[in-house]
């Protein structure tokens, strides 16, 4: 079995034996050796369902070390077991092969015991695992995957085999729960201390530049060390890291990112070599979306100040930007995003997904609804009354992305009995519309593009206090729901690659821009009357500003917005509210409309432009009420060079504000009526909590307007359509030409 990554019809899919296949799987996990009868009932109802790609794990038993007697550190006797099992219900079973490479899950724990300058030591003393920068490890692990990947030709499993995904970290996701997800910090073991100095004679050559961009006349290249624990809990810009001051931290954060990234990359290049490319290469990673988590958000015996600790800049997922770049990987994993998976939730992956399409890679969505929601007997997520209605919304998400999907189900974690049947048809029908939709034009054509900035990351503090509005209930509560798609992107494939235009573009984070950056940006935007949407701080911190200047200034933010601003300089949890009501983004939102943060954030802006036209208030410290929303038009009658700049001083912007945005900007929307909506030239999706009459207006023309999900013709030769949506439910209906829907009708 040959499996590949190729364009077709405007993204990246995947292609088995030269054919174009729709990525569905069983995700199965770990097969405990005494239980693996016990999952060959859920591997014939995905078989009959039409799913042949079963995801299991290995080498929880097979990196065994060193043994007395036997020379070989590999057991591999439980594998062929394990994948028969699926065989001998599924003759068709191919396989997607998760590979766990952290020594914390091996055996006795041996690496760590044989090699202890190779783990990662946290801030406390403690250690638990490998450290990312083990040139031990790497070693060990590439000649485990040689070894592994013998086995599978000896033993004739390896042409069953479509992937290899590689993981290390908690879960393995590249996550080290304890050293990022708690308050210790890492790594100060002698492996990264070695590999730091390593990093920073690259980057800085000698002493003396060092010493200057450190502010550090005694530190040499020989003798730099891993920021100390209070260096990396600590800000000296209250939300924001001086990088004139703390570039110790910065340096370090971005040396961790690149650091496992390249780890990744390292492990998919070595199987990319021995498959001769014709298997597919990828792992959890990037979750750049989603972590401003911690373990309080997935315990309930944590303190409150463990709650504040943000896991992104220590966890080493800021790397992705590297990985996207790299060829050795095609595509990148997460579980949806925990934010909010119930009903009237949304499908999120915990990366931007279009900078993994622009980069000409697959997101496989891990569909693990069922695990999560059955640990807790009313339904931890949802009510199980509505679990159709769900797993339709994320397969909704999964087909109007182009992504894969990896469906969780377990003998000890599965389906309610009385859905079984229910879901077994859903997955089937998942299976076929997913081949069908092959045909479809999957070409991104959202008008909305938003950025998140990766490098921004290494500039805050790591603390959540900010990322938790601006980013984590941003996305889940707003962006989804103001009645147009969008497309999510890291920030810097906006500067470096071709991007479609876009009629408006949101900004979550832009906080740091070097002036390459800066100007590029300014470059994209202000031309062809594009509007911007800045949020908060955007372009405050230049670590190119000239000698004498503050590196955060906000100054900094008016060269890139436009817009002038007052600047409050205490922290505080700032929240606004609309005070002109008369301008085509504000006409008919209700005055009771407020929003912003209770999180202390800081510094705090407001506008200070007597050119933009106000439209609200941000109060903030003092009980200050001060022009917080603004619009500002720039060279009106010059079409080539007009752009205009919407800034908002608080994060966590509601859907109906958004929506006045995107109706300023000449952005279609489809409805108003605030459900999760996702659309492409050919579909529309919308998930509702409340149901009932809906219209949408479509940005052309359909020849036929077909219910998939309840296979019925809706509407024909129409630009908008009328229907009543049940209460709890998800819709995906086909608009376009009766030639496209043939086959699926």
């Amino acid at each position: 079995m040959k499996a590949q990554l190729k364009t077709h019809n405007g993204t990246p899919t995947v292609f088995l034996d030269d054919q174009p296949a729709f990525f569905g799987c069983h995700l199965v996990g770990y097969m405990q050796p005494d239980h693996l009868l016990d999952n060959q009932p859920y591997a014939r109802k995905y078989a009959e369902a039409g799913v042949h790609i079963y995801s299991v794990d290995n080498f929880t038993h097979e990196w065994v070390g060193p043994r007395p007697g036997n020379p070989s550190p590999y057991d591999f006797t439980l594998v062929v077991p394990r994948l028969q099992s699926y065989i001998d219900v599924d003759p068709q079973a191919m396989f997607l092969m998760r590979m766990g490479v952290e020594t914390s899950w091996e055996p006795s724990t041996w690496f760590n015991k044989a090699y202890p300058d190779e783990v990662e030591v946290r801030s406390d003393g403690t250690s638990r695992f490998s450290s990312f920068a083990s040139t031990v490890w790497r070693q060990q692990v590439n000649d485990l995957i040689r070894a592994f990947m013998a086995h599978l030709r000896d033993t004739g499993m390896y042409d069953r085999i479509v992937g290899f995904q590689v993981g290390a970290g908690s879960s393995g996701e590249w996550i080290k729960d304890t050293s990022c997800m708690l308050l210790p910090s890492n790594d100060f073991g002698p492996a990264m201390r070695r590999h730091f100095r390593g990093w920073l004679a690259a980057r800085y050559h000698d002493d003396a530049a060092l010493q200057a961009a450190w502010a550090e006349p005694a530190v040499t290249l020989a003798t730099a060390e891993v920021p100390t624990h209070a260096m990396q809990s600590t800000t000296t810009a209250h939300t924001f890291r001086d990088p004139r001051r703390e570039r110790r931290v910065i340096d370090y954060y971005e040396c961790l990112a690149e650091t496992a990234a390249d780890d990744l990359i390292g492990f998919c290049q070595t199987i990319r070599d021995l498959t001769h490319g014709e298997k597919l290469t990828g792992g959890f990673f990037g979750y750049v979306m989603e972590l401003a988590w911690n373990m309080c958000f997935f315990a309930d015996n944590n303190t409150l100040e463990e709650a504040e600790v943000s896991t992104i800049q220590r966890s080493g997922h800021l790397g992705l930007h590297r990985l996207l770049h790299s060829p050795a990987v095609d595509f990148v994993v997460s579980p949806y995003s925990y934010a909010f998976r119930g009903l009237g939730g949304d499908c999120l992956p915990m990366q931007p997904a279009e900078s993994l399409r622009a980069h000409g890679k697959i997101y496989f969505m891990e569909e693990d609804a069922v695990m999560h929601n059955f640990q807790e007997p009313d339904g931890r997520n949802h009510a199980f009354e509505n679990n159709i209605a769900v797993y339709q919304r994320n397969f909704a998400q999964a087909l109007t992305h182009a992504h894969a999907v990896t469906w969780f189900e377990t003998y000890d974690l599965h389906e309610t009995p009385s859905l079984m049947d229910e879901r077994k048809r859903w997955i089937r029908r998942f299976q076929e519309l997913g081949t069908w939709g092959l045909g479809l034009d999957r070409t991104p054509a959202s008008e909305v593009a938003v950025f998140l900035d990766d490098e921004s990351y290494f500039y805050e503090s790591n603390r959540n206090s900010l990322d938790i509005p601006l980013i984590w209930r941003q996305r889940v509560i707003g962006l989804n729901r103001f009645g147009a798609p969008h497309d999510m992107y890291l920030l810097n494939d906006l500067l470096d690659h071709d991007l479609p235009p876009y009629k408006l573009y949101v900004f979550l984070n832009p906080f740091h821009l070097n002036n390459r950056r800066r100007e590029a940006l300014k470059r994209v935007l202000r031309r062809d009357g594009r509007v911007a949407l800045w949020l908060y701080a955007p372009g405050l911190i230049n670590c190119d500003a000239p000698d004498g200047q503050p590196a955060l200034n906000k100054e900094h933010m008016t060269d890139l917005s436009g817009l002038h601003f007052g600047q409050g300089k205490s922290p505080w949890t700032p929240f606004m509210h609309v005070t002109n009501f008369k301008h085509p983004i504000t006409h008919g939102l209700p005055q009771d409309l407020f929003w912003g943060t209770t999180n202390p954030i800081g510094p705090l802006f407001h506008l200070e432009d007597p050119a933009a036209t106000t439209l609200g208030q941000v109060v903030y410290t003092l009980g200050r009420c001060k022009p917080g929303f603004g619009v500002r038009t720039f060279n009106a009658d010059q079409r080539e060079s007009a752009y205009s700049s919407v800034y908002l001083a608080a994060p966590d912007v509601p859907a109906p504000v958004l929506r006045g945005v995107a109706r300023f900007a000449g952005v279609h929307l489809y409805n108003e009526d605030g459900d999760v909506l996702y659309a492409t030239p050919e579909l529309l999706s919308v998930h509702t909590v409340a149901g009932g009459a809906r219209t949408f207006k479509l940005p052309k023309a359909a020849e036929v307007v077909y219910d998939l999900f309840n296979q019925r013709m809706v509407a024909a030769n129409v630009s908008e359509f009328s229907v009543e949506l049940p209460e709890a439910s998800t819709a995906l209906f086909f608009t376009g030409s009766r030639a496209v829907l043939g086959p699926v009708n």
